[in-house]
């Protein structure tokens, strides 16, 4: 069995008193501690944004404990438990708003991927040459430079088009957006 050194040492110091011989002296330094800051009363910058991703134990709506994966993901999308999204979606369902609920789900997303596209495409028309260096021995010594020249007109031509184009869809989606708001007013 694994004995620590402290009980070898202390077995050595019972033989040796059991001989008659003295055993070695310790000596025993007490000194006082100096107050220091334990480990959790220290609050990092991420702390904040940690609590923000984290999933509550309780849903802040009906106080029920959100242990489900149901209620991970209802949490994310809407701020309550999965519980909480059904009876909402039921009583857009009884009052008859479901439909035009969930096109403007649809429309939302349809119109924040298009904002995207549009953002992409003018980060491209600004692109200059595209440069790639690429190893040629296995050791590293040998690197060749490859440069892929961009026709800058021509990206601007393309890019102006596929802009203006995604513009008239997203002003489309913003009329239909706006004419699910105006039907319940």
């Amino acid at each position: 069995m694994g004995r620590s050194r402290e009980s070898v040492r202390e077995n050595k110091a019972m033989q040796s008193i059991l001989r008659g011989e003295t055993p070695e002296k310790r000596i025993f330094v007490s000194m006082a501690d100096k107050p220091t800051k334990k480990r959790g009363d220290i609050k990092s910058h991420l702390t904040d944004i940690m609590a923000e991703a984290r999933v509550p134990w309780f849903c802040p709506d009906c106080n029920k404990v959100m242990k489900r994966k149901l209620d991970d993901k209802m949490w994310r999308i809407y701020g309550h438990c999965f519980n909480c999204q059904i009876t909402i979606e039921n009583k857009l369902r009884i009052t008859g708003e479901y439909d035009d609920w969930a096109d403007k789900k649809v429309l939302k997303n349809q119109k924040s991927y298009l904002l995207e596209q549009i953002q992409s495409i003018s980060d491209w028309k600004d692109q200059d040459d595209i440069t790639f260096l690429n190893q040629t021995n296995p050791d590293g010594s040998g690197v060749t430079k490859e440069t892929w020249k961009v026709d800058k007109k021509k990206n601007m031509k393309i890019a102006k088009e596929a802009i203006d184009n995604l513009s008239e869809l997203v002003s489309k989606i913003d009329e239909k957006l706006v004419n699910l708001e105006n039907k319940y007013l």
